[in-house]
């Protein structure tokens, strides 16, 4: 009985494949197709453009409001660290009491204000050309992080030293040295819970700027500032270097004599100079940036960098013959 069931059924099954066209080979209207892919590509892109705007519009209002910029930052870590579930909201307010003192201090909310700061022109550089930001805003941004950093830059580049009485830096660069652990902005931007909250990553890939971290010093001016004023031939690169330059030599000026030290006025600092005249160079003033140029390999005689400088400058100016002249005995 089941098996003349079976087959009954089997065969209702299979005419009303046959009829509904099923068993039949699909056939594509091509023609439509693009045009339905048309639409969608359509409707996606103004998705996109009102979602980027709204998270624009969001990061302006809170970048230029440091009690907002918390606010929206709370709620990010919430969601993306915690869940929106009844026991996420527990294990959130327990983290928040965990990390008071860290969000109730200057530090934190200057960094954060400048982290929000810092993703309205990210985000405005993947909406494309139209609004992207201009090179002056992306310098005008590095000044105001250049300036809310206690110590600019290591100017050794090293990690935490002692000095020669064996006695750990001072209270200042302890203090930058655990602002800087573990620090959520010391991340590249993309991975932002802000971004992350709102599902930017994907739109944010191939944005260069989304790989910069925003707490860095270091990154954002040779990453996204140099280039942009280069390219806007701006003599307010100069100015910046001038800036950092002489902060790095304050702070080297104060610590105690190490070999860190020393290793900044002998290796680093030349070749911090060596940068900037090769800006002076890209900006358009070659003549003044040669003349730089020789100056340093004059001062610095033995630097290890000095025959690869001499040969690239002999380029430069035209000379053919790459062979450098002889060192003296």
């Amino acid at each position: 009985m089941r098996q003349a069931l079976g087959i009954v059924l089997g065969c209702v099954f299979l005419g009303w494949t046959a009829g509904s066209g099923w068993a039949e080979e699909f056939k594509l209207d091509r023609a439509k197709a693009l045009e339905e892919l048309k639409q969608i590509e359509q409707k996606n892109d103004k998705m996109t453009q009102s979602l980027f705007g709204k998270a624009v519009r969001d990061f302006a209002e809170a970048g230029a409001d440091r009690f907002k910029a918390g606010q929206l930052y709370l709620e990010s870590y919430r969601n993306v660290e915690f869940g929106r579930t009844q026991d996420g909201e527990t294990r959130f307010q327990q983290w928040r009491v965990d990390n008071k003192e860290k969000l109730a201090s200057l530090d934190f909310s200057q960094a954060l204000q400048l982290h929000v700061q810092y993703l309205v022109l990210v985000c405005r550089q993947a909406l494309g050309e139209k609004d992207a930001p201009q090179a002056v805003e992306w310098a005008t941004y590095w000044e105001n992080l250049f300036k809310s950093k206690d110590i600019p830059e290591n100017p050794a580049e090293l990690p935490e030293s002692k000095t020669k009485s064996g006695k750990k830096q001072g209270a200042a660069a302890s203090r930058r040295q655990a602002n800087t652990s573990g620090d959520e902005f010391g991340k590249p931007a993309v991975e932002s819970c802000l971004v992350r909250d709102r599902q930017l990553q994907g739109f944010l890939a191939g944005v260069k700027e989304a790989e910069v971290a925003s707490g860095s010093v270091d990154g954002v001016f040779n990453k996204v500032v140099r280039p942009r004023l280069r390219e806007a031939k701006s003599r307010d690169l100069l100015r910046l270097w001038d800036q950092r330059i002489a902060a790095m030599d304050e702070q080297a000026e104060k610590g105690a004599k190490t070999l860190g030290s020393d290793d900044y006025k002998i290796l680093r600092r030349p070749e911090l100079l060596w940068e900037r005249a090769d800006d002076l160079e890209k900006i358009g003033d070659r003549e003044s940036a040669w003349a730089r140029k020789i100056e340093i390999l004059k001062s610095h005689p033995y630097h290890p960098k000095t025959e690869e400088w001499i040969t690239e400058l002999k380029q430069a100016l035209g000379e053919s013959s790459p062979a450098l002249p002889g060192k003296e005995q």
